[in-house]
This record gives C-alpha cells, sequence and structure tokens, in this order.
C-alpha cells in the first residue's frame, strides 16, 4: 500500500516551531521524512528540538527568526534555501494572544498580535511563494483556530480572535493567485 505521508525529499518550514503544535508539526514533518527547518524565536529550545528530531533518524534546521522582522524571514528563508536548494512546505504556524478587554486593550499589544498572526503570516508567504512559484510546486498550511469562526466566550482575546478569522481568507486569496503554480 502506498504511504501517503511519505515526505521523503520535500523541505518544510515550519514557525513557532520552539512549543506547542509548531513543535508537534516538526517532529511530524520529519517523521514522515521531511528535512524540516524550525523558525521561531527562542534560539536554545530550537536546538533541543533539532537534537529530538536527529536522535529519530531526521533531519532538522534550527532558524532564528521573529516573523515580523522581514529582515530575519528574508535572511532565514534564504538559509533554507541554500542549505537544501527549495522550499516545498511552509507551515505557518506562529501565534500571539492577548489576553485583555477591548475596552483596556493597549495598542501595542493589539499590533503585537496583528504582526506575529497575521503580518507573520503574509511574509513567510510571500517569501517562501517566491521559490514555490519558480519551482511550480508548494503546500502553504496556514494555522488558524475556531475562534476565527466563533469568539471565545470565556476569555477577551479580540485580537487573536480577529487575526484567526482573517487566516482562512488569506489562505483562500493565495491559493486563488497562486494556483496556476501548482
Amino acid at each position: 500500500m502506498k504511504n501517503y505521508m511519505d515526505l521523503t525529499g520535500r523541505t518544510a518550514i515550519v514557525t513557532g516551531a520552539s512549543s506547542g503544535l509548531g513543535y508537534e508539526y516538526c517532529k511530524a514533518l520529519a517523521e514522515n521524512g521531511a528535512k524540516v527547518a524550525a523558525f521561531a524565536r527562542r534560539a536554545d529550545r530550537l536546538e533541543g528540538l533539532r537534537e529530538e528530531i536527529e536522535k529519530n533518524g531526521g533531519t532538522c534546521l534550527p532558524v532564528p527568526c521573529d516573523v515580523t522582522k522581514e529582515e530575519q524571514v528574508v535572511q532565514g528563508v534564504q538559509k533554507v534555501i541554500d542549505t537544501w536548494g527549495k522550499i516545498d512546505i511552509l507551515v505557518n504556524n506562529a501565534g500571539a494572544m492577548a489576553y485583555c478587554p477591548t475596552t483596556e486593550l493597549p495598542l501595542e499589544r493589539w499590533q503585537n498580535v496583528v504582526d506575529i498572526s497575521l503580518t507573520g503570516y503574509f511574509l513567510m508567504a510571500r517569501e517562501c511563494g517566491k521559490h514555490m512559484i519558480e519551482n511550480r510546486y508548494g503546500r502553504i498550511i496556514n494555522t488558524a483556530s475556531m475562534f476565527g469562526k466563533i469568539a471565545s466566550f470565556h476569555n477577551p482575546i479580540l485580537a487573536y480572535n480577529a487575526t484567526k478569522g482573517a487566516i482562512p481568507n488569506f489562505t483562500r486569496s493565495l491559493a486563488q493567485e497562486w494556483a496556476e503554480y501548482n
């Protein structure tokens, strides 16, 4: 039977890779044969992830990167291209949350969530997309949340809800624009 999860020969980038879902996405991609570039701000945690993946026979390139910083994104993506020659998969997963009633939410906290959870997705998709279009192959997975469809009724997290609600249409728009490039 064919293994439809076989990613041998594929390269993947995962953002927010130092913990949570991003950490697990990296391990799962590596377990299925992909070379994984782990992007996150916390370099020490990325090193632990690399060790864990390599101990299990996988390949991991830690890339310290703040997805809100355009120059770091450009340099990080180029590092993956320079190392492996291509990018096949991008998992946009980095995210932030600001627990705060809207009437008390400072603009700086709002902007931080938007910068990480939406602008970071744009920067990563734009830079990886350039290479995917050139190679006529690419898969972008944008992590959203159920709170993008329904509001959290337990916690005041307006900025998080708003950015996660934007991700599905962001994804549809990219798919429409780039479909012709596979």
